[in-house]
């Protein structure tokens, strides 16, 4: 994908860690008992983090919206997502903000392939993720409202938690003509719910929800389901479940971040095709998947979340 041309602006409320990556190597093999770690170092990162920052790779004006701390790993990341060519104006660092912190250690099964573990907390040694998201009361409409006094309307919005300040900006600015992406964990509250009914494009994996049965009452959106190996399967407007085939790696490196690259890339490819989702056919929308199919399938040949490189 060409990344030297401006192609469109991209909002994005939700998740946003500080990660530590570390990979486990195995001396005596794959699932042995003993092992090495390697820390490759800490980065921006969570799904929204991730998708802001390889859109900015990509050629999209990407700015996130976030509440983070004033400690230095909050700080690290308002640097982090500037030094991968994000615009921080919506990114706040104050006392009251929240940041979590991710060790995200690579395994191996027995047969090799990669497994994932998580270990959360956030600064001062605390075990548990420390978020914080615009308040639906006051903060939400305070900020759509600022938005509009400046005349900014992103051509998308992305979120990947169902806050109820989230659902507030997504439908104002769907109301004004942006594309809204939700790309939930599960689907099992009224607030996951409301969050696929506000938006126009909903992508989720198989592993996480396997169920997509919530998905056939819409018919003024694109379902994507990522089925890993096997590839994904979409539900466009009033159209049936359709399945796409995988574009295959043989030389695969590192899967975490694949999802967020497909994402990535779908955004992209909308952006690319000079359409509003709403007047997309089907043949483009095939196009555009594939594509994206293709970009994660070479992400994983890369170590890291990224996708592309600073």
């Amino acid at each position: 994908m060409d990344s030297k041309k401006t192609l469109a602006r991209c909002l994005g409320s939700g998740i946003y860690n500080l990660d530590t990556n570390v990979v486990r190597e195995y001396p005596d093999g794959p699932g042995s008992r003993r092992f090495t770690e390697t820390v490759l170092g800490d980065e921006v990162g969570g799904t929204c983090g991730n998708v802001m920052c390889i859109l900015a790779g990509l050629g999209l004006e990407t700015y996130p919206q976030a509440c983070l701390d004033d400690s230095p790993e909050g700080l690290r990341i308002t640097e982090d997502l500037k030094r991968f060519g994000c615009d921080t104006r919506f990114v706040t660092n104050t006392p009251d903000g929240g940041t979590s912190l991710l060790r995200v250690t690579r395994k191996r099964f027995p047969d090799g392939s990669m497994k994932v573990s998580v270990r959360a907390g956030s600064p001062g040694g605390s075990r548990f993720p420390k978020r914080r998201f615009l308040r639906v009361r006051d903060q939400a409409p305070a900020f759509v409202q600022a938005l509009q006094d400046v005349g900014f309307i992103p051509d998308f919005y992305f979120f990947d938690d169902p806050a109820a300040g989230h659902r507030y900006v997504a439908e104002a600015l769907r109301e004004r003509g942006t594309t809204v992406y939700f790309e939930p964990a599960r689907v099992e509250t009224n607030a996951d719910l409301e969050s696929v009914r506000c938006s126009d494009i909903v992508k989720f994996s198989n592993e996480n929800i396997p169920d997509a049965s919530f998905a056939d009452g819409f018919r003024d959106k694109l379902f994507v389901q990522t089925l890993g190996k096997e590839g994904l399967r979409y539900k466009f407007l009033d159209g049936d479940w359709k399945t796409l085939p995988p574009v295959v790696n043989a030389h695969v490196v590192d899967t975490e971040g694949a999802g967020d690259a497909t994402t990535s890339a779908i955004i992209c490819g909308i952006a690319r095709s000079g359409k509003r989702f709403r007047d997309l056919d089907e043949a483009e929308l095939v196009r555009i998947l594939t594509e994206a199919q293709r970009f994660a399938s070479e992400s994983v040949s890369r170590m890291g979340t990224k996708a592309i490189t600073t």
